[in-house]
């Protein structure tokens, strides 16, 4: 049977079923007004009532009262005066009001002293129904009238335009058995199309068929410009093919330049060529590397691993040097942009000097010695190990000019020894292996005492008067500070091999009552006297 044919079927019974009902109501019309003609007893006007209640009056006809729940709401609600047996109750379901529900009588549904039943059609009508036991609920596409009369199609469903119009409702609900859904899709009826797309929405609407939605939106999924835009849906979808097309450019135009995979960095859909890639972003090209062609860098084409080091084209170089940028630039490599003194200063006689003779064949790598800056690296110090600080005592200008302003040890030169030159005690120079020439190698014929010989132990060569010789105990002296200074109070002459306590002490004959004079005390003019005349 077709749509339309169905249609008039459902209209034609529904007229019929409508001429029923009024045929029925009238039948009971005409029954209730020739039960309660004019006249009877029952039919006579009720007397005026007013505003009271029927239960205020104490006729045997009012003392019925209807069992819970239904004891709640006043007679009136639902009788009138004419007849008890009339009853005009309005439910807030309208449902109830119409048809067949509106005259079946009340005790159908409700029973004295127990909850109404469910207001649900399948609580009485299941067993009626086409669908299958309690598979479909009858209210969102019945009507209360008739089975036939049919509500508009529920919110919620399938649209039932365009190639879904004129389809009846047990071509998609086989059997009557509910299909599932609110979110049954176009893949359950027409199953998964396009390689394994499944969202038909997307592109299709049923009051169109399948034909394409207008002003489909391809950018959503990839976006269609340049050369792009001149292409056939099958050359990127093949087999109309549409899940899983890949949108990434190698997808399509396989891999170039060896390994590369990023064609967007250099290309776009609009050309391969002119390429947009920006050299700078990698490498940039200045100076000599401007005349060059790509292949000169990039071999048959291979963009992928280009070294961007200098070595990585040009290697090492001045004996194993790799920094190629801290003395050259790819304006040219002469001159060197090198400067020697943020390594080692080249001052004095430095400055005159060849690369060569600090680095034998240029090789800047290698420097002679380890290349510490030191002078010790280069050059092999006279004065033993113990004194390789050359830049103490020497410039760089020249090794004659000595700076040493204070004699290194704990011999002190005074101004006559400091301006006289290193030779003078050091004849060899090695001053870690070799003892200083002795004071008295020159000064021999100027001592002016007797004894003693070893100057160094008295006397420093800053002043003959600085002496700091230690006097050994000698008893009661022990305390005697001053005999560390002032030689000449108990060895006149001079002459330190001879010792006159006289000087200081008068011995008297033993026998005599006063041993001895008291201790004569150095004057001031004694203890400020010279050590030693003549010196």
């Amino acid at each position: 049977m077709t749509p339309q044919a169905r249609k008039r079927t459902s209209a034609v019974a529904g007229v019929l079923i409508l001429v029923a009902l009024l045929a029925i109501v009238a039948g009971l019309v005409v029954v209730q007004y020739a039960h309660y003609q004019p006249g009877s007893a029952e039919a006579q006007e009720h007397p005026a009532v007013g505003s009271q209640p029927c239960t205020s009056c104490k006729a045997p006809q009012h003392d019925y009262a209807h069992e819970a729940p239904y004891n709640d709401d006043a007679c009136e609600s639902c009788h009138t005066t004419s007849s008890w047996l009339v009853t005009h109750y309005t439910h807030d379901n309208p449902d109830f009001n119409v048809s067949f529900h509106a005259i079946i009588g009340c005790e159908r549904c409700h029973t004295e002293g127990e909850e109404p039943i469910s207001p649900d059609c399948e609580t009485c009508h299941a067993a009626r129904s086409p669908h299958g036991v309690g598979a479909v609920a009858c209210a969102p596409c019945h009507t209360a009238v008739a089975w036939s009369l049919q509500r508009a199609v529920p919110e919620g469903h399938l649209s039932l335009e365009g190639g879904h119009e004129g389809v009846s409702c047990f071509e998609c609900h086989t059997a009557g058995v509910d299909p599932g859904a609110p979110d049954r899709g176009c893949v359950d009826c027409h199953g998964v199309n396009h390689g394994g797309l499944t969202n038909c929405e997307d592109c299709h609407e049923p009051s169109r068929g399948w034909e394409p939605l207008p002003g489909f939106d391809h950018s959503l999924f990839f976006k269609l410009e340049g050369r792009h835009t001149q292409a056939d849906c099958a050359d990127c979808h093949k087999n109309n093919t549409f899940a899983g097309t890949p949108t990434v450019c190698l997808g399509c135009h396989t891999v170039a330049h060896t390994n590369l995979t990023r064609c967007e960095d250099c290309h776009t859909p609009f050309g391969f060529v002119p390429s947009t890639f920006d050299h700078d972003s990698y490498f940039r090209i200045t100076g000599g590397h401007t005349k060059l062609d790509c292949q000169a860098c990039h071999p048959q084409g291979v963009y992928d691993g280009t070294p961007t080091v200098c070595t990585g084209c040009h290697g090492t170089a001045h004996g194993g040097l790799t920094a190629c940028q801290d003395c050259h630039t790819t304006a040219g490599f002469k001159p060197s942009t090198f400067v020697h003194a943020t390594r080692f200063e080249l001052v004095g006689i430095h400055g005159d000097l060849s690369c060569n003779a600090c680095h034998p064949n240029y090789k800047y790598a290698v420097n002679i010695g380890d290349g510490s800056g030191t002078c010790d690296s280069c050059h092999d110090g006279p004065h033993g190990v113990q004194y390789n600080d050359c830049e103490m005592c020497h410039t760089p200008s020249r090794w004659s000019a000595i700076i040493l302003e204070e004699h290194p040890g704990e011999i002190k030169l005074g101004t006559a020894h400091s301006e006289r030159p290193c030779t003078l005690c050091h004849p060899t120079l090695r001053f870690s292996d070799d003892a200083p020439r002795a004071c008295e190698s020159c000064h021999i014929a100027d001592i002016p005492h007797v004894g003693p010989t070893a100057c160094l132990d008295c006397h420093r060569p800053t002043t003959w008067s600085e002496v700091h010789f230690t006097h050994p105990a000698i008893g009661v002296h022990e305390e005697r500070p001053w005999l560390n200074q002032y030689c000449l109070r108990c060895h006149p002459g001079p002459d330190f091999t001879q010792v006159e306590c006289t000087s200081c002490h008068i011995f008297v004959d033993p026998g005599e009552e006063t041993s001895a004079t008291p201790f004569p005390i150095p004057s001031a003019a004694d203890l400020t006297a010279p050590v030693l005349s003549g010196m």
